[in-house]
């Protein structure tokens, strides 16, 4: 029988959950239960450390730092959610956040439901491949008709690579900075980092925002994001900003998820 890693302090962190889990309302903020089980773990001698930000590392370029809503009980991070179930999202990023702080093993413990649920999980190069769900840029990509088909592909494929280093679980602008990277200095395109955009409502710029994004040429606009639903996106509103900047094509691509969709937007 294979002897599991770091079994005897899984064990415990695993006991204290369900301590938590049985002995408080399921209604509470994450916090709630994270202070608890971390009260919990230091009686027991675990100690804990809660460390708010992180350095997140894109190949040679530190693109951001970030504050992950984990703590690190010695050798295991342990995550926590308030969801109705664990999703897909949640274990990929818990192996991502494995990645960022250098360890190998990972508990994720779901709050707020009326059954306990949990996830233990190992980072291992095969376990991070199979993570992440990605594609060849010319079968994500429908070609015709389009403008400038070999750039789309370049840029498509700098997505994938950022998508496959990183995983989900950081904020856009880490995501930005690392496309930015990959596009400018590892392919070399003519890449010109944005900070801002303007809103447009009926024809009229109303206000600007922070919102970073790539600018390549005059040729194309690359929006990484990293939200729940894509949906939530107004199209228009970024095709009104490539109207204005004369960008022809535009490439949305969204990290929070379990697969890179990218998505090809045409003025």
């Amino acid at each position: 029988m294979t002897k599991l890693l770091h079994k005897e302090r899984t064990g415990q962190i695993i006991g204290v959950y369900y301590n938590v889990f049985n002995g408080l309302s399921q209604t509470y903020p994450e916090p709630v239960f994270e202070k608890a089980m971390v009260a919990d773990l230091r009686e027991l001698g675990v100690p804990c450390v809660k460390q708010d930000k992180y350095e997140i590392r894109y190949k040679d370029w530190i693109v951001g730092r970030q504050e992950l809503d984990i703590f690190v009980a010695q050798v295991v991070v342990v995550e926590i959610k308030v969801a109705e179930r664990i999703e897909p999202i949640h274990l990929a990023q818990l192996l991502s956040y494995l990645k960022t702080v250098g360890k190998e093993v990972g508990l994720l413990f779901r709050f707020g439901g009326p059954e306990p649920e949990f996830e233990r999980r190992i980072l291992t190069p095969s376990a991070w491949e199979t993570n992440l769900q990605t594609e060849p840029p010319e079968r994500l990509v429908n070609t015709e008709g389009l403008l400038y088909p070999e750039l789309v592909f370049d840029v498509v494929g700098g997505l994938i690579e950022v998508f496959k280093t990183l995983g989900p679980g950081f904020v856009h602008r880490i995501y930005a900075n690392a496309c930015y990277r990959e596009l400018r200095h590892v392919r070399g395109l003519d890449a010109l980092p944005r900070a801002e955009m303007q809103v447009y409502y009926r024809g009229r710029a109303i206000a600007e925002i922070k919102f970073a994004h790539i600018q390549i040429e005059d040729k194309l606009l690359v929006f990484p994001v990293a939200i729940s639903d894509v949906n939530n996106i107004r199209i228009q509103n970024l095709k009104d900003w490539m109207r204005h900047l004369q960008a022809p094509l535009g490439i949305l691509a969204n990290f929070q998820d379990t697969r890179l969709r990218p998505i090809i937007l045409r003025v």
